[in-house]
C-alpha cells in the first residue's frame, strides 16, 4: 500500500474528528460542528484529544507486539501468512507489509496528536477560565506524540520528525537523525511532566499523567544510554508515586484487575470489548473454538529461562496458558509439538477471546523498578551504593515472584541478572527487543549470537539468520516509492 505520511495524516485527522470511543472519557461523541471543521469550544478540544487516544489500540494491541516480543527470543510469531513469518527468521525486506503497517499506524498516532495540539492551541473558551485544562489537553497530546516517536526511533532510528498537522506544507519530509528525535521526545515529555497532575484528569483512567511522562522519560533515556537521567526519572516515579506493587503477580491480569495500583499508563477498552478490526489482542489468546494459529507462542528458550530460575509460581502461571491444540502451526517448524500442550500467552486469557474487554498495560511500576536497577548498575559514576541499590530493587521484584534473593554481586553479574529478571517479569509487555539492544550496547550479551543460537524443544537449531543491521527495521518500500526523501534506507536493506 502506498501512502504518503502527511497525506495519510490529513485523511486520518478527519476520521478521528468523526469517531468516538466508548470507555470513560472516551465515550463522549464529538460535537456535530466538528464535522464542519469548526473547532471553537472546550468540548471540541476534549473531543479531538479523545480522538488521539482512540487511535492507539490498533497498534499496541498487535503490531507493536509482533516487532517487540515476536522478533525476540521470548516468543514464536506463528501464523498463517507470509507477512509476519519473515520477522521470525529475519528474512524480511523493506516490502514487508507488517513493517509498513507498524510505520503507518505510528504516524497516524502522531497526526492525531499534532491535530489536537494545533487546534486546541487556537481555542479560547470561557469555560477554561481559572483552570489549566487547556494546557493539560495540550500536554496529554504532547505525551501521546512522544510515545509514538519513542517506538519510531527505537524501531527505525532516523525518522521524519513531524511536529504539526500540516508539517508547514512539506508532504515529503526528510528523515531526522535519531539523536534529534530523542531530543524532541525528551522536550515533549518534560513539557508534559511540568503541566500534568499525578492523578489523571477528572479521575479518568487511561489519561497521561505526570508519572507516565516521567516513566517514559526514564525509558527514553535508557535507550539513549543516558543512565544518569534514566535513574533520576526512575526514582521520581518510584519515590513520588502514586504507584505501588500489586502483592500478588496474578492480580495484575484479567478484566477484574484493570487499572491496578501498579499501572502507570494503561490503555482503556470498553467492558464489552471492541471489534476485531480495532482490538486485536484476541489473536494472541487461546480459544477452545479457534481453529487457526494464534500468534506469539512462548518460546522453548523462554520456558527454559523460567525453569532455570526456579520460577514456577504466580508469575509463570500468569505468563503461560498451556493447551493442546489441533490448529496448524509454522512457528517456526517443529518449535513445539502441537499434539502436546504448548505455551500460549496467558496474560490475556479469556473464555471469549473476541470481545474480552480487557485493558492493555503499557507501563507499570515493576518495569521502572527494574530499569532503576539497570541504571544503578550501568551509571558511569556508579559506586558500591549503586550496586547495593540495584540488588535491593532486583530482590523486591524477585520476592513478589516467590524467588529468593539474587546471588549476583559484581557489575557484570548484576547486569545479566537484571536482564533475565526483566525477561521473566515483563513477557508480552513490549520490552524484550529494546532490552536486548541496550544489553548488547552495554556488553552484557551479544544480541546477534543470542538470537542465532535459539533451538526448538528438541534442541535442534532454529536457524535464524539475524545480522547486526536487523536491530533496526527497514523504512517501508511503499512509503519510499511515494517519498524519495526517505532514502537512503537503513543499512542492509
Amino acid at each position: 500500500m502506498k501512502i504518503n505520511i502527511l497525506k495519510y495524516a490529513h485523511f486520518f485527522v478527519l476520521a478521528i474528528l468523526l469517531t468516538s470511543c466508548s470507555q470513560d472519557f472516551l465515550d463522549k461523541s464529538p460535537e456535530s460542528q466538528l464535522a464542519a471543521g469548526s473547532l471553537t469550544t472546550a468540548s471540541d478540544a476534549e473531543s479531538i484529544l479523545n480522538g488521539a487516544y482512540n487511535v492507539m489500540p490498533d497498534y499496541y494491541s498487535y503490531s507493536n507486539l509482533i516487532t517487540s516480543e515476536g522478533m525476540s527470543d521470548n516468543t514464536y510469531i506463528n501464523g498463517d501468512n507470509n507477512i509476519e513469518q519473515p520477522l521470525e527468521n529475519f528474512t524480511f525486506t523493506a516490502a514487508n507489509g507488517e513493517i509498513q503497517l507498524n510505520w503507518q499506524e505510528l504516524y497516524k498516532h502522531i497526526a492525531a496528536a499534532n491535530t489536537a495540539i494545533d487546534n486546541v492551541t487556537l481555542i479560547n473558551d470561557p469555560k477554561w477560565e481559572g483552570t489549566n485544562r487547556k494546557a493539560q489537553i495540550i500536554a496529554e497530546a504532547t505525551f501521546l506524540r512522544a510515545f509514538a516517536y519513542y517506538w519510531l526511533v527505537t524501531s527505525w532510528g532516523n525518522v521524519p520528525l513531524v511536529l504539526s498537522s500540516n508539517n508547514t506544507g512539506n508532504n515529503y519530509p526528510l528523515r531526522t537523525s535519531a539523536n534529534l528525535v530523542y531530543e524532541q521526545i525528551v522536550k515533549d515529555l518534560k513539557e508534559a511532566e511540568a503541566v500534568l497532575d499525578s492523578n489523571p484528569y477528572n479521575g479518568e483512567y487511561g489519561r497521561a499523567t505526570k508519572g507516565a511522562a516521567r516513566a517514559l522519560l526514564a525509558k527514553t533515556y535508557a535507550q539513549m544510554g543516558d543512565y544518569q537521567n534514566c535513574l533520576i526519572y526512575c526514582n521520581k516515579v518510584i519515590d513520588e508515586g502514586p504507584y505501588s506493587l500489586v502483592p500478588d503477580y496474578s492480580n495484575l491480569w484479567g478484566i477484574s484487575n484493570k487499572n491496578s495500583s501498579e499501572a502507570i499508563f494503561e490503555l482503556q477498552v470498553p467492558s464489552s470489548g471492541t471489534p476485531y478490526s480495532v482490538w486485536r489482542i484476541n489473536i494472541l489468546t487461546y480459544g477452545a473454538f479457534d481453529s487457526w494459529p494464534k500468534r506469539l507462542i512462548g518460546s522453548y528458550d523462554l520456558v527454559k529461562a523460567f525453569n532455570d530460575a526456579g520460577d514456577n509460581g504466580p508469575r509463570y502461571q500468569s505468563t503461560f496458558n498451556w493447551q493442546v491444540t489441533g490448529a496448524s502451526f509454522n512457528m517456526p517448524f517443529n518449535a513445539w509439538n502441537p499434539t502436546q500442550a504448548i505455551p500460549f500467552c496467558g496474560k490475556f486469557s479469556y473464555s471469549d477471546t473476541w470481545t474480552n474487554g480487557d485493558n492493555l498495560i503499557m507501563i507499570r511500576l515493576a518495569d521502572i523498578i527494574l530499569l532503576a536497577a539497570e541504571a544503578n548498575v550501568q551509571i558511569e559514576t556508579g559506586t558500591q551504593a549503586n550496586l547495593d541499590a540495584a540488588i535491593n530493587q532486583l530482590n523486591l521484584i524477585r520476592t513478589r515472584a516467590g524467588l529468593g534473593d539474587t546471588d549476583a554481586e559484581t557489575k557484570s553479574e548484576l547486569a545479566l541478572a537484571i536482564l533475565n529478571e526483566r525477561r521473566l517479569e515483563l513477557v508480552y509487555e513490549r520490552t524484550r527487543w529494546n532490552d536486548l539492544k541496550r544489553a548488547d550496547a552495554n556488553g552484557t550479551v551479544n544480541m546477534v549470537n543470542l538470537m542465532n543460537s535459539q533451538v526448538n524443544s528438541s534442541l535442534q537449531p532454529l536457524n535464524y539468520g539475524m545480522q547486526e543491521f536487523h536491530k533496526l527495521l527497514p523504512i517501508p518500500q511503499g512509503d519510499i516509492q511515494i517519498n524519495k526523501n526517505l532514502l537512503p534506507n537503513n543499512t542492509g536493506y
